[in-house]
């Protein structure tokens, strides 16, 4: 039987946020009356206008979100029903509810290839925005976010992980599914170049800061092919992450690899780094230091993760 505390809890949520809406109108039901601008402007920040308590209990709300955050991505990770874009929506639909939170409607745009006349011009890479709204329209798009995932997590593995091995052949027995709190770096591997080092370390840390630790192909104890311990960790490991600095043919081959499998690839890139056609279409941003490297990273493993770091 399914453990279903992850739907109930999300169910209780939607409950507690419907009455924190239902109150909220009628604390701001004022305000346009009293703000300088015309009925169709709608620039005014209702959430400015909510009393201390009520800005409290929507805190409240969208910390619990949070929380179920943790729980639901690696559910989705596990079901033979879902996808990588399964994932995402349901990354959306959290982002989607905590903005409705605050009286603002989540947007997000794709990833768009501009062409002309077949001819492709360039990439757009996905955007993200928000604008405020009124309680009532915030309520509409709270339920519109929560009712998307509560159809995934209908088919989702809500079972907690049954710790199984899978025996692979000519090396060590690694756990089915995904290994919690792991992640595996791919990226040139090169004793000539220090920087990569240090970018190597700094991505570590980066994880360790979350409970997360994190390796490279060259930290592995193997007995057998490296190639084939490689592709174990990218099938099992929770998060991955490529730093295609050097455009290497290998890291090219881990990502398309890890992609084949419907894996989620965080991938960065020293500024200055081309990136090829093959992963044009996905976010790939550029540092020019390792402390840019720290600060887009930080912010990335905060959404990925569903909250702040656990250590400092």
């Amino acid at each position: 039987m399914k453990d279903v505390s992850i739907l109930e809890d999300l169910m209780s949520i939607s409950a507690d946020a419907n009455r924190f809406f239902e109150s909220s109108e009628l604390l701001t039901a004022h305000v346009e009356e009293t703000e300088d601008h015309p009925s169709w402007y709608r620039s005014v920040d209702y959430w400015k206008h909510l009393p201390p308590q009520s800005q409290a209990e929507a805190k409240g709300l969208a910390s619990r979100l949070a929380q179920l955050a943790q729980q639901t991505a690696p559910a989705i990770r596990r079901s033979p029903l879902l996808t990588e874009a399964d994932e995402r929506e349901a990354g959306h639909s959290f982002k989607g509810m905590r903005s409705a939170l605050k009286f603002r409607d989540f947007e997000f745009e794709d990833v768009k290839v501009l062409h002309d006349e077949g001819t492709v011009l360039g990439v757009q890479a996905p955007q993200e925005s928000e604008r405020w709204v009124k309680p009532r329209r915030a309520r509409d798009s709270f339920n519109h976010w929560c009712q998307s995932l509560i159809e995934r997590l209908e088919l989702a593995d809500l079972r907690p992980a049954d710790g199984k091995d899978i025996s692979i052949e000519g090396s060590k027995a690694i756990a089915a599914g995904y290994r919690p709190n792991t992640a595996f770096i791919m990226m040139w591997i090169s004793k000539d170049r220090p920087e990569l080092e240090d970018a190597c370390n700094k991505i570590k840390e980066c994880f360790r800061r979350f409970g997360i630790k994190a390796v490279r192909a060259d930290d592995i104890e193997h007995e057998d092919v490296i190639t084939q311990r490689i592709l174990d960790e990218i099938k099992t490991a929770e998060f991955l992450i490529a730093d295609i600095t050097g455009e290497r043919p290998s890291v090219y081959y881990e990502i398309g690899y890890a992609h084949a499998l419907g894996r989620r690839v965080v991938m960065y890139r020293r500024s200055g780094t081309p990136i090829h056609f093959d992963i044009a279409a996905y976010n790939c941003p550029e540092y020019t230091n390792l402390t840019a490297l720290e600060t887009l990273l930080m912010k990335r493993l905060e959404v990925l993760t569903g909250g702040p770091p656990q250590h400092a």
